[in-house]
């Protein structure tokens, strides 16, 4: 039950959340919104979880060790990323680059200070669960990191760190993005909090990305130099849009049915033609087809 109802929650919040990147450039309001986003999420999920009685250890296990860190990591994530973007220097794309590397730097030593337990998330182990995943345990023989003081009902030992693993793991594929961005283009610093254009993107964000990725396999811009990135960029400043990064759009496309991998441009496509074909009709009043 708690399952069902955290999967319906969870796909309510990255649905919200995903509107609130796209609707705000400023990185403050674009934080606290979306961090109400989220402690309403979680509240609603501890409401479920206190009437929840589960049958084994088993299912606390997969509570706190995947569902809660499943809506938690954003929270860790949006913080951490309101610092970087208010931090960024504005306008010179040399020293955005060295920031953004010293930021991934930090990424990286966070991981490697705790090896021994990145591994045990990476690897998805189950040995020590009994004591990280269950509420009471006291791994003592175990660095922890220190945490913030959370509620112990419904918090374990090692919920958080496996919650900021995967907050991290999003933050870094975001500084590799930009900092990529930025070698390729070292002309056109990041601006977080430029001006929105007056074009808005309304639709779902993976047929734009649909779009971007057809550019780029059709090689149109610049003479075929362009990477997918540049042009992900290029559409998002364009229709002030939030489309995440290139390789995981990539992998939602594939994942479709093959008849359904470019289902928008088929769209596009039949749409235009039907237009076309409508304007082609015979009208007995145009010039040329009839008498006047």
């Amino acid at each position: 039950m708690i399952q069902e109802i955290s999967n319906r929650l969870l796909a309510q919040l990255e649905s919200e959340l995903e509107k609130v990147a796209f609707e705000h450039r400023d990185a403050f309001v674009r934080w606290t919104s979306a961090l109400k986003l989220i402690r309403d999420a979680l509240a609603k999920l501890k409401v479920h979880f206190k009437d929840c009685v589960f049958k084994d250890k088993a299912e606390e296990i997969t509570f706190f060790k995947f569902i809660k860190p499943a809506f938690y990591h954003w929270n860790i994530y949006y913080s951490e990323l309101y610092e970087i973007e208010v931090n960024l220097p504005k306008g010179d794309a040399a020293k955005q680059l060295e920031f953004l590397e010293q930021e991934l730097q930090y990424v990286t030593r966070f991981f490697r200070q705790y090896a021994f337990l990145y591994q045990y998330y990476k690897l998805k182990a189950e040995e020590l669960d009994s004591l990280y995943f269950i509420r009471g345990a006291q791994p003592q023989h175990i660095l922890l990191p220190n945490i913030p003081d959370l509620d112990p009902e419904f918090s374990t030992s090692c919920d958080y760190l496996f919650s900021k693993f995967k907050a991290f793991e999003a933050l870094r594929d975001w500084l590799v993005e930009r900092v990529l961005d930025l070698r390729r283009s070292p002309a056109a610093p990041f601006d977080p909090g430029g001006e929105a254009s007056v074009l808005h993107w309304t639709g779902d964000t993976i047929n734009l990305a649909e779009v971007g990725i057809g550019i780029y396999q059709t090689v149109q811009v610049n003479n075929g130099s362009a990477s997918i990135a540049d042009i992900f960029r290029a559409l998002e400043d364009t229709f002030h849009v939030n489309l995440g990064i290139p390789s995981k759009r990539v992998s939602e496309l594939r994942r479709r049915k093959r008849l359904d991998r470019t289902q928008y441009l088929g769209e596009m496509r039949e749409s235009i033609e039907r237009k076309l074909d409508k304007e082609n009709e015979y009208d007995p009043y145009k010039r040329g087809q009839g008498k006047v």
